[in-house]
């Protein structure tokens, strides 16, 4: 989990930020939990005997695990679009 500290101009341009952050140490919080109560977790394979209370906290780890991929994404294109557009004069050749 990346740490960083949001600036107010951040914030002011995309306060969605904000939220993320806190989803950030949230679903962190949730992965460390779910590993403590079934180490099984660390087994990517699921098995015939998998209760159905681990098999829900697959499903709720695999869940989690798409929407940090989706937040990482949403950062990327807020950062692509945040971006100086490049001056065609910068340019060397």
């Amino acid at each position: 989990m990346a740490v960083s500290r949001l600036l107010p101009e951040e914030v002011a341009d995309a306060p969605e930020l904000l939220v993320l952050a806190a989803l950030d140490t949230n679903l962190w919080t949730l992965h460390v939990a779910l590993v403590a109560a079934f180490p099984e977790l660390i087994d990517d394979f699921p098995r015939q005997r998998d209760g159905p209370t681990l098999r829900a906290a697959r499903r709720l780890s695999d869940c989690a695990a798409r929407l940090d991929t989706a937040i990482a994404r949403y950062r990327r294109a807020l950062q692509l679009q945040r971006a100086p557009p490049l001056d065609i004069d910068d340019l060397p050749f």
